[in-house]
């Protein structure tokens, strides 16, 4: 029985709910603590005497953005650095993601001191009942190859923290040690950094995806190239963090993704941020959030960079668009992936920079959305959230904008709603006023 003083109606707006077909013209949903109770057109449904009612006339509601891949805690204005690593900064990311409605934040291998798995556990419990931070996810540290004589090829922020393994028994061990904290996946890096460190051999990564499957954990592999993928996908990866860079994939590559479901991560922004010279850092949604210092140091390297610099970079951009396209043209189960919190990656700006180049390279809207809600929620065992329905909790993305006429108006945010509760978005902007406005 549906209690009208705990309920709140959201209506006159349109609802995409997520599911990668559905759009409800001049919707309703009807929201009792904190879960959909009922949605539909409003002219059908029955409506508590005594709810409250938000008028969204001319908004567009999404449900909130699911990102299973980014390293929280490392950065700080334009550096990523251990040296910035805290639980502090771990909280101040996930409330700089939530201002952008992001609901769900997944930490992938680059846990230091256990902050990560210790909020996530304090979330699970309930010590931690913050209703304005997103969900934390996190793989702990994850394992790479050493390099004799040189720091490893993890990821350059974090690489005095990932565990190196040389042989399978090493491996298996790391992630039989690994579980006892019970991390939410196993991540592992098979990447040579351009030729420069050792990576992992197939022998050893079998072992960890084999480890982690028999224990009952996901295994995500980090990969750079084709071979390299091809090799994580016949040992039995669950899912590919970034698609494979020049020259692209190919039809076998295709073909082992799409036969055993492999989900693929996008990435692509982290490297069209690297090169874009446009003025995207002058954009306000992201000056809301980023640091006056941080958009000079941004703006000064990009402006540093050769012509010639920003047409390899570019071109190196061209190859991950031609890829997404091959993957959606092969049914390949694409997730969106924003590498938020590694070089420019900026918490919430990152996300929604990564939905509208998945649109631009031509991946069909309502796929780019529920790549970025519905199918990120699914893989990380999430049956409460992802999608727009009954009985799924009320987390909402309310945009002044539809994101079907013009894919960067998920950037206009009207409100951010967790569980049916709105996000306090005026009070987190004047929290960073004085360094956005500095």
């Amino acid at each position: 029985m549906v209690s009208s003083a705990n309920t709140t109606y959201f209506h006159g707006a349109h609802v995409i709910t997520g599911d990668g077909r559905t759009v409800i013209t001049d919707g309703g949903i009807v929201v009792d603590n904190g879960v959909i109770v009922d949605i539909g057109p409003q002219n059908l449904l029955t409506v508590p005497e005594g709810a409250a009612r938000i008028n969204l006339t001319g908004k567009t509601v999404m449900p909130t953005i699911v990102n299973p891949h980014g390293h929280i805690g490392y950065m700080r204005d334009a550096t990523v650095s251990k040296d910035n690593y805290s639980l502090e900064n771990v909280l101040d990311h996930l409330h700089r993601l939530a201002y952008y409605g992001i609901s769900v934040f997944q930490s992938l291998g680059t846990d230091r001191d256990d902050v990560e798995i210790s909020l996530r556990n304090a979330q699970r419990s309930g010590e931690l009942d913050d209703p304005e931070l997103p969900l934390l996810f996190t793989a702990g540290t994850g394992l790479v190859a050493p390099t004799p004589g040189e720091i490893n090829g993890g990821p350059y922020f974090a690489t005095d923290v990932v565990h190196e393994v040389t042989t399978a028994h090493e491996a298996r061990a790391t992630v039989r040690e690994l579980a006892r904290k019970r991390p939410d996946a196993i991540k592992f890096w098979v990447d040579d950094r351009w030729g420069t460190r050792n990576k992992l051999t197939p022998e050893v990564y079998t072992a960890i995806i084999e480890e982690a499957h028999r224990l009952g954990y996901l295994a995500i592999a980090h990969i750079f190239e084709l071979e390299d993928a091809k090799g994580v996908l016949r040992a039995g990866v669950n899912g590919i963090a970034h698609m494979v860079r020049a020259p692209g994939p190919d039809a076998e590559l295709i073909e082992l993704l799409q036969r055993d479901d492999v989900f693929a991560f996008t990435s692509m922004g982290i490297q069209r941020t690297a090169y874009d010279t446009s003025d995207w850092l002058t954009e306000p949604a992201l000056t809301d959030t980023v640091s006056v210092k941080a958009r000079k140091e941004v703006g000064e390297h990009l402006a540093s960079l050769t012509p010639s610099a920003v047409e390899k970079g570019m071109a190196g951009y061209r190859v991950l668009e031609d890829s997404l396209r091959a993957y959606v043209e092969g049914g390949v189960r694409i997730l969106l992936s924003a590498d938020t919190g590694a070089r420019t990656q900026f918490f919430g700006v990152a996300e929604h920079r990564e939905i509208e180049s998945m649109a631009r390279a031509g991946m069909p809207t309502l796929q780019v959305i529920r790549s970025s809600t519905q199918l990120p929620a699914e893989i990380l065992g999430l049956t409460d959230r992802g999608t727009l329905e009954s009985g799924k909790r009320a987390d909402l993305l309310v945009l002044d904008a539809n994101p079907l006429d013009d894919i960067t108006n998920t950037r206009q945010i009207h409100a951010v709603y967790l569980a049916g509760r709105a996000v306090d978005r005026a009070a987190l902007r004047a929290r960073w006023a004085p360094e956005t406005t500095a």
